[in-house]
């Protein structure tokens, strides 16, 4: 769903010899699973002469080690949208600045880490100077997107004549911007000796990290699986198959078995 968001913002711009001091805009807090944007506005002085000059200070928003590209800030003017860069930009005043505002767009993109991003954004005319700190926060997030509760059936029998093992492979699909555990949580009557294997395809597989033997599962939580943010992935999601097993089969009542498995992501250390 598009976000409908319109931020006003009122500077407060003290005037002296024709340098303004710095001002700041918090655009808000984030946390995009699916790219999109919003838009806001600044509000200026009277500006004297035809041009304005606009630019960051540097190529990307900045949080720690982390970076996301300046050009996702955009200038809307009456001729169309304008990525910001450090290259200065010259634009006529007409262009930009309707009842003394301009206006941006600001696009969010799901592979963007958790972090606290700053830059600075310097605007320019014959009179006006000013340096404007744009800050934002991205917060983690991670979903499952299929097989969050599955019914699993148990039904193959093995070459140890005592195992038995459910049908083909059952699939979750883990997207993330951060590092994640998986886990399970079986239901508390479930006495039975369950066990639960878990496998990947290549591409997961990088950032993925699993046993390749079955686990054994008790009514408590169970780390199954742990991994690195999937938006690094070509796809975007990790993709994670499981099998269950029951050790022996002779220590159960006869009769239909099934078991209510209850996956859940959180966020990993």
């Amino acid at each position: 769903m598009r976000l409908k968001i319109i931020l006003i913002i009122f500077a407060i711009i003290f005037l002296f010899q024709g340098i303004v001091g710095a001002a700041g805009v918090y655009l808000g807090s984030f946390a995009p699973q699916n790219d999109d944007s919003f838009s806001f506005s600044v509000s200026l002085p009277e500006l004297e002469g035809d041009i304005i000059s606009i630019y960051t200070v540097d190529e990307y928003f900045r949080s720690d080690n982390k970076k996301i590209n300046s050009a996702n800030l955009k200038l809307i003017t009456q001729e169309g949208i304008i990525p910001l860069t450090s290259s200065q930009v010259n634009l006529e005043k007409d262009l930009l600045s309707k009842n003394q505002t301009l206006s941006f767009q600001f696009d969010l993109q799901s592979k963007y880490e958790p972090g606290l991003y700053k830059n600075i954004l310097y605007l320019e005319s014959s009179n006006f100077k000013s340096d404007l700190e744009i800050i934002f926060e991205i917060r983690p997030w991670m979903e499952i997107l299929d097989g969050s509760n599955y019914k699993a059936i148990i039904d193959q029998q093995t070459l140890n004549h005592k195992e038995l093992i459910s049908s083909g492979q059952q699939k979750l699909i883990i997207r993330s911007n951060t590092d994640w555990k998986l886990k399970v949580l079986i239901s508390e009557d479930t006495t039975d000796n369950l066990a639960i294997r878990i496998g990947t395809d290549s591409e997961s597989r990088k950032v993925v990290d699993y046993q390749q033997e079955f686990v054994n599962l008790s009514a408590a939580q169970s780390v199954i699986a742990s991994g690195m943010r999937t938006t690094d992935l070509s796809s975007g999601r990790a993709e994670i198959y499981y099998q269950l097993k029951i050790d022996d089969f002779k220590k159960i009542t006869a009769g239909e078995k099934s078991y209510q498995l209850n996956f859940m992501l959180e966020k990993g250390s």
